[in-house]
Protein backbone atom coordinates (compact mmCIF):
# COMPACT_ATOMS: atom_id res chain seq x y z
CA UNK A 1 0.00 0.00 0.00
CA UNK A 2 1.90 3.06 -1.21
CA UNK A 3 0.03 5.27 1.25
CA UNK A 4 2.81 4.31 3.67
CA UNK A 5 5.44 6.13 1.58
CA UNK A 6 3.79 9.54 1.98
CA UNK A 7 4.39 11.94 4.86
CA UNK A 8 2.29 10.92 7.87
CA UNK A 9 -0.36 13.39 8.88
CA UNK A 10 -0.05 14.73 12.43
CA UNK A 11 -2.69 13.20 14.68
CA UNK A 12 -3.62 16.59 16.12
CA UNK A 13 -4.25 17.98 12.64
CA UNK A 14 -6.43 15.02 11.66
CA UNK A 15 -8.47 15.39 14.82
CA UNK A 16 -9.00 19.10 14.14
CA UNK A 17 -10.14 18.40 10.60
CA UNK A 18 -12.37 15.53 11.76
CA UNK A 19 -14.04 17.74 14.34
CA UNK A 20 -14.52 20.63 11.92
CA UNK A 21 -15.58 18.74 8.82
CA UNK A 22 -17.55 15.89 10.39
CA UNK A 23 -18.49 16.13 14.06
CA UNK A 24 -19.39 19.82 14.01
CA UNK A 25 -21.75 19.64 11.08
CA UNK A 26 -22.05 16.70 8.72
CA UNK A 27 -22.55 13.99 11.34
CA UNK A 28 -24.73 16.14 13.60
CA UNK A 29 -26.95 16.93 10.61
CA UNK A 30 -27.58 13.25 9.93
CA UNK A 31 -24.61 12.23 7.81
CA UNK A 32 -22.49 9.14 8.42
CA UNK A 33 -18.88 8.22 7.78
CA UNK A 34 -16.30 5.53 8.45
CA UNK A 35 -12.61 6.44 8.63
CA UNK A 36 -9.57 4.19 8.99
CA UNK A 37 -6.54 5.68 10.73
CA UNK A 38 -3.18 3.91 10.83
CA UNK A 39 -0.84 5.03 13.62
CA UNK A 40 1.69 3.73 16.09
CA UNK A 41 0.41 1.11 18.50
CA UNK A 42 1.37 3.29 21.48
CA UNK A 43 -0.75 6.20 20.22
CA UNK A 44 -3.98 4.28 19.57
CA UNK A 45 -5.33 4.56 23.11
CA UNK A 46 -4.81 8.31 23.30
CA UNK A 47 -6.31 8.82 19.84
CA UNK A 48 -9.37 6.78 20.83
CA UNK A 49 -9.93 8.80 24.00
CA UNK A 50 -9.56 12.08 22.14
CA UNK A 51 -12.15 11.04 19.56
CA UNK A 52 -14.58 10.09 22.34
CA UNK A 53 -14.03 13.47 24.00
CA UNK A 54 -14.64 15.35 20.76
CA UNK A 55 -17.86 13.44 20.17
CA UNK A 56 -19.20 14.06 23.67
CA UNK A 57 -18.30 17.75 23.42
CA UNK A 58 -20.56 17.93 20.36
CA UNK A 59 -23.51 16.32 22.15
CA UNK A 60 -22.92 12.82 20.80
CA UNK A 61 -22.86 9.48 22.53
CA UNK A 62 -19.45 7.83 22.30
CA UNK A 63 -18.51 4.15 22.47
CA UNK A 64 -15.12 2.45 22.30
CA UNK A 65 -14.90 -1.19 21.18
CA UNK A 66 -11.71 -3.24 21.31
CA UNK A 67 -11.46 -6.07 18.79
CA UNK A 68 -9.32 -7.90 21.31
CA UNK A 69 -12.36 -8.32 23.55
CA UNK A 70 -15.31 -8.22 21.14
CA UNK A 71 -15.61 -10.36 18.03
CA UNK A 72 -16.33 -7.51 15.66
CA UNK A 73 -16.19 -9.92 12.73
CA UNK A 74 -19.78 -10.68 13.77
CA UNK A 75 -22.07 -7.70 13.23
CA UNK A 76 -24.41 -8.73 16.04
CA UNK A 77 -21.54 -8.94 18.53
CA UNK A 78 -20.52 -5.42 17.53
CA UNK A 79 -24.11 -4.26 17.98
CA UNK A 80 -24.31 -5.85 21.43
CA UNK A 81 -21.04 -4.21 22.49
CA UNK A 82 -22.39 -0.81 21.46
CA UNK A 83 -25.77 -1.43 23.06
CA UNK A 84 -24.24 -2.52 26.37
CA UNK A 85 -22.16 0.67 26.50
CA UNK A 86 -25.08 3.06 25.93
CA UNK A 87 -26.90 4.87 28.78
CA UNK A 88 -30.33 3.44 28.05
CA UNK A 89 -32.03 4.91 31.11
CA UNK A 90 -30.92 8.39 30.16
CA UNK A 91 -31.79 7.91 26.50
CA UNK A 92 -35.29 6.69 27.27
CA UNK A 93 -35.86 9.46 29.79
CA UNK A 94 -34.74 12.15 27.35
CA UNK A 95 -36.88 10.66 24.59
CA UNK A 96 -40.02 10.60 26.74
CA UNK A 97 -39.45 14.12 28.03
CA UNK A 98 -39.09 15.35 24.46
CA UNK A 99 -42.18 13.44 23.35
CA UNK A 100 -44.36 14.94 26.08
CA UNK A 101 -42.92 18.43 25.59
CA UNK A 102 -43.55 18.28 21.84
CA UNK A 103 -47.18 17.57 22.66
CA UNK A 104 -47.46 20.59 24.99
CA UNK A 105 -46.89 18.73 28.28
CA UNK A 106 -43.59 19.93 29.72
CA UNK A 107 -42.05 17.27 31.95
CA UNK A 108 -42.47 18.44 35.58
CA UNK A 109 -39.16 17.09 36.91
CA UNK A 110 -36.60 16.87 34.09
CA UNK A 111 -34.27 13.91 34.40
CA UNK A 112 -36.57 12.05 36.80
CA UNK A 113 -38.70 9.07 35.81
CA UNK A 114 -42.41 9.58 36.55
CA UNK A 115 -45.40 7.31 36.13
CA UNK A 116 -48.37 8.26 34.01
CA UNK A 117 -50.44 8.68 37.17
CA UNK A 118 -47.90 11.11 38.61
CA UNK A 119 -47.75 13.04 35.35
CA UNK A 120 -51.54 13.21 35.15
CA UNK A 121 -51.69 14.69 38.64
CA UNK A 122 -49.03 17.25 37.77
CA UNK A 123 -50.75 18.22 34.51
CA UNK A 124 -54.24 18.24 36.02
CA UNK A 125 -55.45 15.65 33.53
CA UNK A 126 -57.44 12.47 34.16
CA UNK A 127 -55.03 9.49 34.15
CA UNK A 128 -57.14 7.60 31.62
CA UNK A 129 -57.08 10.54 29.21
CA UNK A 130 -53.32 11.02 29.54
CA UNK A 131 -52.78 7.28 29.06
CA UNK A 132 -54.76 7.41 25.83
CA UNK A 133 -52.81 10.44 24.58
CA UNK A 134 -49.50 8.89 25.62
CA UNK A 135 -50.25 5.74 23.65
CA UNK A 136 -51.20 7.78 20.59
CA UNK A 137 -47.97 9.77 20.74
CA UNK A 138 -45.83 6.66 21.10
CA UNK A 139 -47.68 4.98 18.27
CA UNK A 140 -47.17 7.89 15.90
CA UNK A 141 -43.58 8.70 16.81
CA UNK A 142 -42.15 5.25 17.55
CA UNK A 143 -44.31 2.36 16.39
CA UNK A 144 -45.08 3.89 13.00
CA UNK A 145 -41.49 5.00 12.33
CA UNK A 146 -40.62 2.60 9.51
CA UNK A 147 -36.95 3.56 9.67
CA UNK A 148 -36.78 1.31 12.72
CA UNK A 149 -36.92 -2.48 12.45
CA UNK A 150 -40.21 -3.89 13.74
CA UNK A 151 -38.67 -5.89 16.59
CA UNK A 152 -36.61 -2.85 17.60
CA UNK A 153 -39.80 -0.76 17.69
CA UNK A 154 -41.52 -3.38 19.83
CA UNK A 155 -38.61 -3.45 22.29
CA UNK A 156 -38.39 0.34 22.57
CA UNK A 157 -42.14 0.66 22.98
CA UNK A 158 -42.02 -1.84 25.84
CA UNK A 159 -39.13 0.02 27.48
CA UNK A 160 -40.83 3.40 27.17
CA UNK A 161 -44.09 2.15 28.64
CA UNK A 162 -42.18 0.50 31.50
CA UNK A 163 -40.79 3.86 32.57
CA UNK A 164 -44.32 5.23 32.73
CA UNK A 165 -45.79 2.49 34.90
CA UNK A 166 -45.04 1.71 38.55
CA UNK A 167 -44.79 -2.04 37.90
CA UNK A 168 -43.38 -2.00 34.38
CA UNK A 169 -39.64 -2.44 34.96
CA UNK A 170 -39.71 -6.21 35.44
CA UNK A 171 -41.97 -6.71 32.43
CA UNK A 172 -39.59 -4.73 30.24
CA UNK A 173 -36.42 -6.57 31.31
CA UNK A 174 -36.58 -9.13 28.46
CA UNK A 175 -36.55 -6.28 25.93
CA UNK A 176 -33.40 -4.78 27.47
CA UNK A 177 -31.73 -8.18 27.68
CA UNK A 178 -32.57 -8.74 24.02
CA UNK A 179 -30.90 -5.45 23.06
CA UNK A 180 -27.78 -6.36 25.02
CA UNK A 181 -27.42 -9.87 23.63
CA UNK A 182 -28.27 -11.67 26.85
CA UNK A 183 -30.08 -14.99 26.84
CA UNK A 184 -33.84 -14.53 26.98
CA UNK A 185 -36.45 -17.31 26.85
CA UNK A 186 -38.41 -17.32 23.61
CA UNK A 187 -41.68 -17.08 25.54
CA UNK A 188 -40.47 -13.87 27.20
CA UNK A 189 -39.58 -12.37 23.82
CA UNK A 190 -42.99 -13.22 22.42
CA UNK A 191 -44.63 -11.54 25.40
CA UNK A 192 -42.70 -8.41 24.42
CA UNK A 193 -43.86 -8.80 20.77
CA UNK A 194 -40.29 -9.56 19.66
CA UNK A 195 -40.21 -12.25 17.00
CA UNK A 196 -36.52 -13.25 16.72
CA UNK A 197 -33.21 -12.83 18.49
CA UNK A 198 -30.63 -10.42 17.13
CA UNK A 199 -28.20 -12.36 14.94
CA UNK A 200 -25.86 -11.88 12.03
CA UNK A 201 -28.80 -11.69 9.61
CA UNK A 202 -30.64 -8.78 11.21
CA UNK A 203 -27.87 -6.96 13.12
CA UNK A 204 -27.29 -4.35 10.43
CA UNK A 205 -30.97 -3.36 10.53
CA UNK A 206 -30.71 -3.13 14.32
CA UNK A 207 -27.64 -0.89 14.08
CA UNK A 208 -29.52 1.38 11.68
CA UNK A 209 -32.49 1.45 14.05
CA UNK A 210 -30.21 2.31 16.94
CA UNK A 211 -28.67 5.22 15.04
CA UNK A 212 -32.13 6.64 14.39
CA UNK A 213 -33.22 6.22 18.01
CA UNK A 214 -30.05 7.81 19.38
CA UNK A 215 -31.05 10.98 17.54
CA UNK A 216 -34.66 10.67 18.67
CA UNK A 217 -33.30 10.49 22.22
CA UNK A 218 -31.69 13.90 21.91
CA UNK A 219 -28.09 13.02 21.01
CA UNK A 220 -26.48 14.60 17.97
CA UNK A 221 -25.12 11.25 16.87
CA UNK A 222 -22.95 8.30 17.80
CA UNK A 223 -19.15 8.19 17.73
CA UNK A 224 -17.94 4.59 17.49
CA UNK A 225 -14.21 3.98 17.92
CA UNK A 226 -13.02 0.52 16.86
CA UNK A 227 -9.53 -0.58 17.86
CA UNK A 228 -8.62 -3.33 15.41
CA UNK A 229 -4.87 -3.83 15.81
CA UNK A 230 -5.57 -7.40 16.95
CA UNK A 231 -6.66 -8.33 13.44
CA UNK A 232 -3.05 -8.53 12.28
CA UNK A 233 -1.80 -10.54 15.26
CA UNK A 234 -1.13 -14.21 14.61
CA UNK A 235 -0.26 -14.89 18.26
CA UNK A 236 -2.06 -12.42 20.53
CA UNK A 237 -1.41 -12.36 24.31
CA UNK A 238 -3.44 -14.56 26.65
CA UNK A 239 -6.94 -13.25 27.25
CA UNK A 240 -7.06 -11.45 23.90
CA UNK A 241 -9.17 -12.73 21.05
CA UNK A 242 -7.39 -14.30 18.11
CA UNK A 243 -8.74 -13.75 14.61
CA UNK A 244 -8.18 -16.34 11.93
CA UNK A 245 -7.54 -14.99 8.41
CA UNK A 246 -11.17 -15.85 7.57
CA UNK A 247 -12.38 -13.90 10.62
CA UNK A 248 -10.26 -10.93 9.53
CA UNK A 249 -11.98 -11.00 6.15
CA UNK A 250 -15.34 -11.14 7.90
CA UNK A 251 -14.35 -8.05 9.90
CA UNK A 252 -13.47 -6.20 6.72
CA UNK A 253 -16.85 -7.24 5.36
CA UNK A 254 -18.54 -5.70 8.42
CA UNK A 255 -16.67 -2.44 7.79
CA UNK A 256 -17.64 -2.51 4.12
CA UNK A 257 -21.28 -2.98 5.07
CA UNK A 258 -21.12 0.06 7.32
CA UNK A 259 -19.65 2.13 4.48
CA UNK A 260 -22.20 0.94 1.94
CA UNK A 261 -25.08 1.38 4.38
CA UNK A 262 -24.09 4.90 5.47
CA UNK A 263 -27.37 6.39 4.23
CA UNK A 264 -29.26 4.22 6.73
CA UNK A 265 -26.94 5.09 9.65
CA UNK A 266 -27.67 8.76 10.43
CA UNK A 267 -25.32 10.42 12.87
CA UNK A 268 -22.77 7.58 12.95
CA UNK A 269 -19.08 8.41 12.88
CA UNK A 270 -17.02 5.21 12.98
CA UNK A 271 -13.28 5.57 13.46
CA UNK A 272 -11.24 2.41 12.88
CA UNK A 273 -7.82 2.63 14.55
CA UNK A 274 -5.04 0.21 13.64
CA UNK A 275 -1.25 0.02 13.52
CA UNK A 276 0.97 -0.46 10.50
CA UNK A 277 0.56 -4.23 10.40
CA UNK A 278 -2.91 -3.83 8.92
CA UNK A 279 -1.10 -2.60 5.81
CA UNK A 280 2.31 -4.27 5.95
CA UNK A 281 1.81 -7.43 8.02
CA UNK A 282 0.68 -10.94 7.12
CA UNK A 283 -0.63 -10.68 3.52
CA UNK A 284 -3.60 -12.85 4.49
CA UNK A 285 -4.67 -10.22 7.02
CA UNK A 286 -3.96 -6.85 5.42
CA UNK A 287 -6.51 -4.54 3.88
CA UNK A 288 -5.20 -5.38 0.44
CA UNK A 289 -6.39 -8.97 0.96
CA UNK A 290 -9.99 -7.77 0.85
CA UNK A 291 -10.34 -5.75 -2.35
CA UNK A 292 -13.97 -4.75 -1.72
CA UNK A 293 -12.94 -2.71 1.34
CA UNK A 294 -9.60 -1.52 -0.03
CA UNK A 295 -11.28 0.00 -3.08
CA UNK A 296 -13.67 1.93 -0.84
CA UNK A 297 -11.03 3.45 1.42
CA UNK A 298 -8.01 3.84 -0.84
CA UNK A 299 -6.91 7.52 -0.87
CA UNK A 300 -6.96 8.13 -4.62
CA UNK A 301 -6.58 11.91 -4.31
CA UNK A 302 -3.58 13.25 -2.44
CA UNK A 303 -2.10 16.80 -2.42
CA UNK A 304 1.42 16.09 -3.65
CA UNK A 305 3.38 14.00 -1.17
CA UNK A 306 0.98 14.85 1.66
CA UNK A 307 -2.16 13.05 2.67
CA UNK A 308 -5.71 14.24 2.33
CA UNK A 309 -7.00 14.64 5.92
CA UNK A 310 -10.58 13.87 4.88
CA UNK A 311 -9.64 10.69 2.99
CA UNK A 312 -11.26 7.44 4.12
CA UNK A 313 -7.83 6.06 5.10
CA UNK A 314 -4.99 8.11 6.57
CA UNK A 315 -1.54 7.41 7.99
CA UNK A 316 -1.00 9.38 11.18
CA UNK A 317 1.95 10.39 13.34
CA UNK A 318 1.38 11.21 17.02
Amino acid sequence: MDVLTTTPLPLAEWLRVTEREYLSGFIAEGGAALKIAILDQAAIGAAAERLLELGRARGMLAVRVDAGRTRINLMHELFFAVSRALPWDGMLQTYLEGLFTTNAYTWPRPGTAMTTAELATSFGVAPSLLTRQRDQWLTADLWEDRRLAQDFRAALLRLCLARLESDGVEAAEPAMQWLRGEKVPVTALRTADISVRISRTNARAMLASLCHFVRKAGAAGLVLVLEVQQLARTAPPDGVLRYSPAAVMDTYEVLREIIDGAEQLPGLFAAVLADAEIATGDPRRTLSAYAALQMRVWPDVRPGDRQNPVAPLVWLAA
